[in-house]
């Protein structure tokens, strides 16, 4: 089982030597539980907010179905919010670093032609754009529809559209490595040398894959209806009274992206983080 392991570092003066009673304290943990973890505490914010918004009766912007943001812009829900949004954020950084480092080692392995980088080249481009989107995920909720507009919408822009390439770029790099595990397979079963490789782990990747390819696409459609599109069909992106029925839409938009990364991030406990590296 694949896991992460956190260490304490013991220092020393200069001058003495290191004490042969006290150890370092490390902690071993499956790595899978990182996105369990994060969607658990992005449910729990996201849900918070609203039960707490609904509870106090405070202001949703006037649509009837809300932006999520705009249900966590007032005390006490903006607390949560911004604080289970940025522990999110840090967890997204996490599976992002170890989802790359598991990719390098199948990649390693299913790819030992030093010419063929184009899987390598892909894999590194969704880690520049997951650690370019995940700290934007915090800075949205920390920057609220009421009190800064401007830098919330900001944030969005820069946290929802790098998510788009690290998701086509995760399913691009797992269909190479998914194509290169059945010719090995197909070589090996007609006897020809071939790399040995545990097929029986792509099978589960097979329906992920599936499954991130129907994500993917509803995510990108849902994104270019939130941002550009109905960005550019309201007059006021703040005031959401001249275009309620638009400004509806755009949030029923928004919720439909964000249930495709929780799904995405989601199919990595199971799929992706459970294989061994």
């Amino acid at each position: 089982m694949p896991t992460v392991k956190v260490a304490t570092i013991q220092t020393v003066e200069v001058g003495k030597e290191r004490s042969p009673h006290i150890r370092p304290v490390a902690v071993s943990f499956p790595s899978r539980y990182i996105p369990l973890f994060g969607l658990l505490v992005a449910s729990c914010s996201i849900l918070g907010s609203v039960a707490l918004n609904r509870y106090y009766g405070h202001d949703i912007g006037g649509i009837p179905w809300p932006y999520i943001s705009d249900t966590a812009k007032d005390a006490p829900q903006a607390g949560l919010f911004s604080y289970g949004l940025t522990v999110t954020s840090c967890l997204i950084v996490w599976v992002v670093v170890i989802n790359y480092g598991k990719i390098c080692i199948d990649v390693d392995v299913t790819y030992p032609d030093p010419n063929d980088s184009t899987c390598s080249k892909r894999n590194f481009a969704a880690l520049i754009a997951g650690l370019i989107s995940a700290p934007n995920l915090g800075l949205l909720a920390c920057f609220d529809t009421e009190r800064s507009p401007e830098l919330h919408l900001s944030f969005v822009l820069l946290f929802f559209l790098p998510c788009i390439v690290y998701l086509y770029m995760i399913k691009s790099v797992y269909e190479l490595l998914y194509k290169r595990a059945q010719t090995l397979a197909k070589r090996s079963k007609d006897g020809k040398p071939s790399i040995a490789i545990p097929f029986k782990s792509y099978t589960s990747l097979e329906t992920s894959l599936r499954y991130k390819r129907w994500i993917s696409n509803i995510f990108l459609v849902a994104v270019t209806l939130y941002l550009p599109v109905g960005m550019y069909m309201v007059k006021d992106w703040s005031d959401y009274r001249n275009d309620v029925a638009t400004h509806t839409f755009r949030a029923v938009a928004q919720h439909v992206s964000v249930f495709c990364l929780c799904c995405f991030f989601g199919s990595m406990v199971r799929f992706v983080l459970a294989f061994p590296f």
